[in-house]
């Protein structure tokens, strides 16, 4: 490896190097000690007491001693496994005792106060491992830059180390202006507080200028803030102008200090972001750009880098750097709480805690749609109005074959010089007159095919009350469905940001290139771009039902799962299994269904009533040649004269006239009308006979068709299972290797989109399996959610009586 020199200005010049040369030599004495040994003994100093600091202390031991174990006795000597008190002193004082005792081999300097201190000694006696400190750039931290072979892509590279014999720090490349930007897309703001241990300006004199000066670029105004082990006093030193707060490192305080000082800030309406990973966030802050995943890395490297320095690397040419890795995770329930309205962008790409969506107003089941469908949708609503306007029509048909009464009244006044003896100058008259149709073919005929009609017209609504329960159980369907791809992209966009996470462990142990990496980032932008799609399109199908259900388009409602096992279904595959399980049985499990069909399809008994209609019409127009038109009338008059007429008429001059008539009336010339009346008819009938054939093929066909759909797709439920669990196998096996270094990333891309691929059909399988079933019960004309238990279990005894009665015996399971 070979040194690029950066000066030795503040280090001493040539007395330095000597001193460095010594320490080198010294360092060199203690490894050859361990190997000769075999034991290792390390001392551990923590900046002060925190349940935080004891978790992380513990998982570094363990994973040290596993890492480890194979080559070395290591031990955590009781007594040397060091806490502070929060202080630099108290650190200085832990690292200086531990650092002069010889009973001591390696020391791990967790913290941040600590660290600070130990990597700006001018020597270490032995090996020191300290994580973490700031970034190297803000400067007082000792760093050399070194060359090495780039991984995977030949050539040389350079990176940062410390330069220093026996010190390997771990140092994380954070861009705070960059975490203030993403903050600042979520919840806009210009006024930032940031809280911070309160020990920071200790250890950096010059954090609170230089992070003021940073953010000032992107017009943010910051106020540091130092927190201790109490929270209150924090929250006193805010000043009212803030308007967001970011959380930095505050070890000293518990988790429920930390949840304390979270809901303070956000009663005061005042956003919170963490520098620390989604740990914060899961206890109540808005949202944070980096992982969980970071401590186990974190973890790993310090026990990794002492593992390195105990077998003989030497420790001044470790790489200093930690990529952080990044994952945007927000808050959901501290967003609404905060009125804070993520974008779709920011949904897609964060992980979300908390519930990711509004409250819903209801929760609705299957069967509770078609139900409710059923009684409130418009287009139902509209179809009831079509047959009660055609009861009318019934009843106005049947009016003129009933009697029929009038009454009249007339008055007229004329000058007294044209009056006479039948006309006074005064004339009122009033009459009442009565009809009755003895028998008119016409009529009668009108109000036999209007009855028929009205039968036709409510076959019409019961088919579409079929075609809308369809509807509202296929929609559901589909919001489950959408639901369920959902779910599966997430899970997909979730193993990609794992993978780029296993792209930047391989890049950052020099097991593969930055190519690797941009490469996994335009596949999560695109499995971001699949995921708003898939939420678009759950969006559209809960759209849907609410169309049909006739309520507010965007209300929102919780699902009910279903399965095969749903108790409300009868024509059931998983229950019908015996019928489905050979293709003869089947067949005759199809035939069975089919003439069920025919006896309830609404189709065929609307053609009938139509067809009933018009060999009436054709009755009507046959008898119009011999039957007359029969009637009967009846009128009552009374006439009372005024004035001063020339004379009285006859009888006095008031009179009360009546008559009675009979009339029979038979076309005998009407130009060929009649005739041409009568062929018409015939040939309405035969076409009303043909569609009515033809309708039954079709109902016989759309039935068969719907059963083989439905068994095809009940047949692949297992098989999509199958698959999909092969192929999630397939894709942790090669995601392994690819940990582990062994495989490329387009086997992994492969493995995934097959995995994802298989994964989407077995999680729509099922509920295409369902919608299929929906064909079915609409085919048949009945819907098995609106039969009573009796009725479900009749229908599976004819059922099975008409297989055996055929020859086949089934086996109920």
């Amino acid at each position: 490896m070979a040194v690029v020199a950066e000066g030795d200005a503040g280090r001493g010049g040539p007395r330095w190097r000597a001193t460095a040369i010594v320490a080198l030599a010294c360092a060199v004495a203690c490894v050859q000690g361990f190997a000769q040994s075999g034991s290792l003994r390390v001392a551990t100093v923590l900046d002060g007491e925190s349940a935080s600091n004891r978790e992380f202390r513990t998982a570094v031991q363990a994973e040290a001693s596993r890492l480890l174990g194979t080559q070395f006795d290591i031990s955590f000597p009781d007594g040397r496994q060091l806490v502070g008190d929060w202080t630099a002193d108290a650190a200085q004082r832990n690292i200086e005792s531990l650092l002069a005792d010889e009973r001591i081999d390696a020391v791990l300097v967790l913290g941040i106060v600590g660290p600070s201190y130990v990597t700006r000694r001018p020597e270490l006696p032995k090996p020191v491992v300290a994580a973490v400190v700031a970034d190297p750039a803000t400067g007082g931290i000792p760093v050399e830059y070194r060359e090495r072979a780039r991984p995977g892509q030949g050539g040389v590279e350079r990176v940062r180390t410390s330069g220093v014999p026996n010190l390997s720090y771990i140092a994380r490349r954070e861009d705070l202006v960059r975490e203030v930007e993403t903050f600042r897309e979520i919840a806009a703001f210009s006024r930032l507080a940031i809280l911070m241990i309160d020990a920071i300006e200790k250890v950096l004199p010059t954090v609170r200028s230089d992070v003021a000066r940073a953010l000032a670029g992107i017009g943010v105004e910051s106020t540091l803030i130092p927190v201790g082990p109490s929270v209150e006093p924090a929250l006193e030193a805010l000043p009212d102008e803030i308007e967001a707060v970011m959380l930095g490192p505050l070890p000293q305080l518990d988790a429920s200090g930390l949840r304390r000082l979270i809901r303070a800030l956000h009663a005061r309406k005042l956003p919170t972001y963490s520098l620390n990973g989604a740990s914060d966030v899961r206890n109540g802050a808005l949202a944070s750009l980096k992982t969980e995943r970071n401590e186990l890395s974190l973890v790993r490297r310090v026990s990794l880098n002492l593992f390195n320095i105990l077998r003989g690397e030497e420790a001044a040419g470790l790489p200093v750097d930690f990529t952080v890795d990044e994952q945007l995770t927000i808050n959901m329930a501290a967003a609404r709480e905060l009125g804070v309205d993520p974008t779709f962008a920011q949904l897609t790409e964060a992980e979300l805690v908390g519930d990711s969506r509004m409250p819903a107003t209801r929760r609705i089941s299957l069967a509770d749609v078609v139900r409710e469908a059923e009684q409130v949708n418009l287009d139902l609503a509209a179809a009831e109005r079509r047959v009660a306007a055609g009861l009318q029509q019934v009843r106005q048909a049947r009016a003129s074959l009933l009697p029929q009464a009038s009454v009249s009244s007339q008055a007229t006044f004329i000058d007294r010089d044209r009056a006479s003896v039948l006309q006074g100058e005064r004339q009122v008259s009033g009459g009442l007159g009565l009809q009755q149709l003895i028998y008119s073919e016409p009529a009668r005929s009108g109000y036999d095919i209007e009855r028929q009609l009205q039968i036709a017209r409510e076959e019409d609504r019961f088919k579409l009350r079929l075609d809308v329960i369809l509807d509202a159980a296929a929609a559901y369907l589909d919001v489950l469905r959408a639901k369920t791809v959902e779910n599966v992209q997430q899970e997909n966009l979730a193993i990609t940001r794992s993978n780029l996470g296993l792209a930047r462990a391989r890049v950052d142990v020099g097991a593969a290139g930055r190519d690797e990496v941009l490469r996994w980032r335009s596949q999560l932008a695109q499995d971001r771009r699949n995921l708003i799609e898939a939420a678009a399109r759950r969006s559209q199908a809960e759209i849907a039902v609410n169309r049909i259900l006739n309520r507010s388009l965007e209300e929102s409602f919780d699902t009910v799962e279903i399965g095969l096992d749903d108790p409300g279904l009868t024509v059931n595959f998983e229950v019908l299994r015996p019928f489905v399980e050979s293709p003869g049985v089947f067949t005759l499990f199809r035939e069975f269904m089919a003439r069920d069909a025919l006896e309830a399809s609404p189709e065929i008994r609307a053609l009938d009533a139509a067809i009933r209609a018009q060999e009436r019409s054709l009755l009507a127009a046959r008898r119009l040649f011999y039957v007359p038109t029969v009637g009967t009338d009846a009128r009552l008059e009374s006439l009372r004269n005024g004035g001063e007429p020339a004379l009285a008429p006859a009888g006095g001059p008031d009179g009360v006239n009546w008559s009675v008539a009979l009339q029979a009336t038979l076309p005998i010339f009407q130009g060929g009308a009649l005739r041409a009346q009568r062929a018409r008819a015939e040939i309405e009938l035969d076409r009303f006979t043909i569609d009515r054939e033809a309708a039954r093929l079709l109902v016989s066909q759309r039935i068969r068709a719907a059963m083989l759909m439905a068994g095809a797709s009940f047949a692949g439920i297992d098989l999509a299972r199958e698959s999909a669990e092969a192929a999630q196998e397939n894709l942790g096996l090669v995601r392994e290797a690819y940990s582990a270094g062994s495989l490329g990333i387009v086997r992994v891309l492969d493995a995934q989109a097959q995995a994802l691929s298989a994964e989407l059909d077995a999680a729509s399988v099922v509920f295409g399996h369902l919608i299929d079933l929906m064909q079915v019960q609409r085919a048949v004309g009945r819907f098995d959610y609106f039969r009573s238990p009796d009725e479900r279990a009749e229908l599976i005894r004819r059922l099975e009586v008409f297989v055996k009665e055929r020859g086949y015996e089934t086996r109920r399971r």
